[in-house]
């Protein structure tokens, strides 16, 4: 929660104290100013328990008690303006003067209720929206304890002396903020500057005492006024108080901005780093790491902001589908550019871990999103938590997923809220005229608006019930009961708060630099090195949806969209020269790394994929070629006249080549599917390209060490090579079969009785083959196992003598 990097983030907080004229002064009754730690605590550091706390709180009724009236005190004012506010039926003209006083209600309630008012300032499902976008100023700047204080927790949870440990640090905290504040200091061994955290004393008890009246209190009462939340709010006090929790573990934090600097690196993210960790001058409470010199990335205004901003989405939602540890906490004050042109992520204290399912479950939705796939969005939400599983029928018939389909497209044209609002405007005053063609008023469009939307969910509803068209009755007690059936359907996980928050945050830097910047188009290449690289089964079902739709069509315009997709990934992250596309470090990787995939020794689904393709458009191409060279044939093997029936069995020895002929190139025939196939061709050979360009100045370009360097990755691969070409005949065996199949059932056809035959009779054949030639790469891949065993085998006697 504190930005280690300059006294610029301060200056510029500050300043916008001052502008709001708040003067944040955390509450003190009912909260501990003990200078000690886990002394009286109802649990330790990154160990939430909520029965332990309950426990704990109940045998001090008078703390509980002086906290809670505190709180009522503080907060009293607002909720009791609140509902006069309504009551009054006011409320919409003193939105600006009651999101201020809420603003000033949780600043004043101190650490946890800041913590809890960033939560909510995404939250317009819990409180009305106006007050939560006055919540979105929050800041989580705090006086300061005492510097005297904060320099005997260094020497006390370190065991050292400052004076020997460092030969300098600052007097006063550089910043200062709810959990705890840091101090500039110079290691006296090395001279390196480094950042101190040091926590707040107590914190830990006071954060306790109000997740517990959260819990016990204040959210009962919430549900007494609000019956119709379909959230689990227990459940999501528990899951911020958990993380709350976790986030006053320095070790904790230490370990997980350690691991994320090693994932990264572990991944070829070298545009991206973290503070490095100064492990023995570290504790539970006590945290220091390397000072990072950098300006906030909201701030700069240097000219790569936007290449910085497709940085740390693709670290993000590495983190999120990939590493399963997702940073909770990236307000602008956490991201800088560094001097070098790196994003620095800052502040690892509050972390989610993802788990594999939930992470499989984003991958697939973002799928859908980029296919436009929206038919499958109701699955995908109940698979992240969203709607319950017993309520999805209930989502359908509710007419939500016109609704929902509506909003995405919207969304995916970029802008944030501001240009998808300017894109609906635009495309309503396009569609809602006059009758003269002049415009109407804006009034009166957005009546026509409301009615052609209500219309199209309720048909939209009606069409899945299995109802069909519907009478004006039954439209209007559809739409009557729309806004009642829709209440119970939605429930937000406890996941999405912090998720959402961090997305948010980097949607807003991005529109800072680019109005029209669209995050869900941004997170193409990210989902493409993923799909590519992913071989697990519901990875491949993405990619399935991705490349063929809900048909049986490769489309493979959006397979070279993601090959260019995983480049310009590799490219944006592999390091600062590469994204700014000085040197082809990135392209180069990209190569080798799509190389690793298409070219692997052992089969995968991509492999899979590409080869049957290729094999499809091979048999394409050769029946093309073929039909264009026999061409005169066809005129030979025209139907030849019919001989009398009782001399049909005569003139069989004769007619029987000809119909056998005639047959054969009916089976070779050129169709759609085929000319489709046959302009594919150029895309593929464009993708093998790719696959094969290694280190190259560009497009078609080599120098002679550069083929040389080829030459020995084609050496290398050349087992791989040969079972590749091996599984390429099983599938050109195994396409061809299908394609008789095919022709051999297509009974409503002009296709003759012995193409049929001869279509069957081929296909199994075909098969056979195939068959085999299945097992020939098993025996290969088996033998090659045994012999790796072998050997591993060897190396390890001769080590041991």
């Amino acid at each position: 929660d504190i930005a280690f990097s300059s006294l610029s983030h301060q200056a510029s907080t500050a300043a916008v104290r001052r502008k709001k004229r708040l003067r944040p002064v955390v509450a003190t009754a009912g909260l501990s100013t003990r200078a000690d730690y886990n002394v009286d605590v109802p649990y330790t550091e990154a160990a939430y328990d909520p029965a332990a706390a309950d426990t704990f709180f109940r045998e001090r009724p008078l703390e509980s008690a002086g906290r809670f009236a505190q709180v009522v005190q503080l907060s009293g004012g607002f909720v009791l303006n609140a509902l006069f506010d309504k009551v009054l039926q006011r409320e919409d003209s003193v939105v600006e003067e009651r999101s201020q006083q809420l603003l000033e209600v949780m600043t004043n309630l101190g650490p946890s209720f800041i913590k809890l008012g960033q939560a909510l300032s995404i939250r317009t499902d819990l409180l009305p929206a106006p007050y939560v976008k006055g919540l979105a100023g929050l800041q989580d700047a705090v006086p300061p304890f005492s510097a005297a204080e904060g320099r005997a927790i260094i020497e006390r949870e370190l065991g050292i002396s400052i004076e020997e440990t460092f030969s300098h640090i600052s007097s006063d905290p550089v910043a200062s903020a709810s959990i705890g504040q840091v101090y500039k200091a110079t290691l006296r061994s090395t001279g390196e500057e480094v950042a101190i955290k040091v926590q707040r004393p107590s914190v830990l008890y006071n954060v306790a005492l109000d997740i517990f009246l959260l819990r016990e209190l204040l959210v009962p009462l919430y549900l007494d006024s609000n019956k119709d939340v379909n959230t689990d709010l227990v459940g999501l006090v528990d899951a911020w108080g958990a993380g709350f929790i976790d986030e006053l573990d320095y070790q904790k934090e230490a370990a997980a901005t350690t691991a994320f600097s090693e994932a990264m690196q572990k991944r070829g993210l070298g545009s991206v780093t973290a503070p490095e960790v100064v492990p023995h001058l570290s504790s539970a409470h006590v945290l220091t790491t390397k000072w990072v010199d950098g300006e906030r990335l909201a701030a700069s205004g240097a000219d790569d902001v936007p290449r910085l901003c497709g940085v740390a989405l693709n670290a993000y939602l590495t983190m999120l589908l990939d590493t399963g540890s997702l940073h909770c906490d990236p307000h602008p004050g956490n991201l800088l550019r560094t001097p070098d042109g790196r994003l620095c992520i800052l502040d690892f204290g509050m972390c989610l871990e993802v788990p594999q399912d939930l992470q499989l479950a984003l991958l697939e939705i973002i799928a859908d999103l980029q296919a436009k796939n929206y038919e499958r969005i109701p699955e995908d939400l109940v698979k992240l938590g969203f709607v319950p599983e017993d309520k999805i029928d209930e989502l359908r018939s509710s007419g939500l997923t016109y609704a929902i389909t509506q909003t995405l497209e919207l969304a995916s044209s970029g802008g944030g809220p501001k240009g998808a609002m300017e894109a609906l405007v635009a495309k309503n005053k396009a569609k809602y005229r006059a009758a003269d063609g002049s415009e109407l008023s804006t009034k009166e469009r957005q009546r026509r608006f409301r009615e052609d939307w209500q219309k199209e969910m309720a048909e939209d509803a009606l069409k899945r019930s299995g109802r069909g068209t519907s009478t004006t009755a039954d439209l209007t007690q559809k739409i009557e009961q729309l806004q009642q059936d829709n209440s119970n359907v939605f429930a937000i996980p406890d996941y999405f708060v912090y998720m959402s928050r961090a997305f948010a945050t980097l949607e807003g830097i991005g529109l800072s630099s680019n109005p029209n910047y669209a995050i869900i188009s941004e997170c193409f290449p990210y989902l493409a090195k993923r799909l590519l690289s992913d071989d697990s089964p519901r990875a491949r079902g993405a990619l399935r949806m991705l490349l063929y739709g809900t048909g049986d069509e490769l489309n493979l315009a959006k397979l070279q969209e993601i090959t260019a997709g995983f480049e310009s990934y590799t490219a944006s992250t592999s390091s600062v020269e590469s994204s700014r596309r000085v040197n082809d470090e990135g392209r180069n990787a990209a190569a080798k790394q799509l190389a690793s995939v298409v070219l692997s020794e052992e089969s995968n689904y991509v492999q899979s994929l590409l080869l049957r393709e290729a094999a499809v458009a091979l048999d394409a191409t050769l029946r093309d070629s073929v039909a264009s060279s026999i061409a005169p044939l066809r005129s030979v093997a025209s139907p030849l006249p019919t001989p009398p029936k009782m001399l049909a069995s005569l003139f069989s020895p004769l007619t029987l080549p000809f119909e056998l002929m005639q047959a054969t190139l009916e089976l070779q025939d050129i169709d759609a599917r085929d000319t489709k196939r046959l302009q594919n061709i150029r895309i593929l050979t464009d993708l093998a390209s790719r696959a094969g360009e290694g280190i190259s100045e560009g497009p078609g370009s080599f120098r002679g060490s550069e083929i040389g360097s080829l030459a020995r990755e084609a050496a290398v691969r050349s087992t791989a090579l040969a079972r590749i070409g091996v599984r390429f005949s099983g599938a050109l065996a195994a396409t061809q079969a299908e394609r008789l199949r095919q022709r051999g059932a297509n009974k409503g056809s002009k296709q003759s009785s012995l193409a049929g035959q001869l279509a069957a009779a081929g296909a199994e054949t075909l098969e056979g083959v195939a068959n085999i030639i299945d097992s020939l790469d098993q025996n290969i891949a088996a033998r090659s196992a045994t012999e790796a065993s072998s050997h591993s085998s060897h190396l390890r006697g001769t080590q041991k003598v």
